[in-house]
């Protein structure tokens, strides 16, 4: 189980374009079940990317919505050097039970406290982004009868 703080990797999930990706980490920032547009959801989360290089980690902090992650930032023992980034506007919301993910590593608190900060911010300014696709359930493939 999943708890606020912690990151996790998910196996596969829909993006907002509605394809399927594989593998990718997120931070929790809510792990209350609620509803969202009528769908039900146990915990919300922000996708975490990485950085391909100088030019492109200075490209992506330049965006207030982003909030760099480094390895001093992630409590684990089996953490990687790498540094990252957050994308805040972007809420993800899960259902625990139809979800492949592990619980990675958790985030240090005052990183915690900064990405709910900008969460608010970017609330209150109407930017941020809610991906429900994770909780729409699939149409069944069987061929109905006519």
């Amino acid at each position: 189980m999943c708890k606020v703080g912690d990151i996790i990797v998910v196996n596969k999930y829909i993006g907002d374009d509605g394809k399927e990706i594989k593998r990718h980490s997120f931070v929790v920032i809510d792990d209350n079940h609620s509803e969202i547009g009528g769908l039900d959801y146990d915990f919300v989360s922000c996708v975490m990317s990485s950085f391909k290089d100088e030019e492109h980690r200075k490209r992506k902090l330049s965006f207030e919505e982003n909030i760099e992650i480094t390895s001093d930032d992630i409590i684990s023992e089996t953490a990687n050097n790498k540094s990252g980034y957050i994308k805040a506007d972007q809420l993800f919301y899960f259902d625990k039970n139809k979800l492949d993910y592990y619980v990675f590593a958790s985030v240090e608190p005052d990183l915690l406290d900064e990405l709910i900060r900008i969460i608010i911010h970017l609330q209150v300014k109407n930017k941020l982004k809610q991906n429900t696709k994770n909780l729409q359930q699939t149409e069944s493939k069987e061929e109905q009868p006519v």
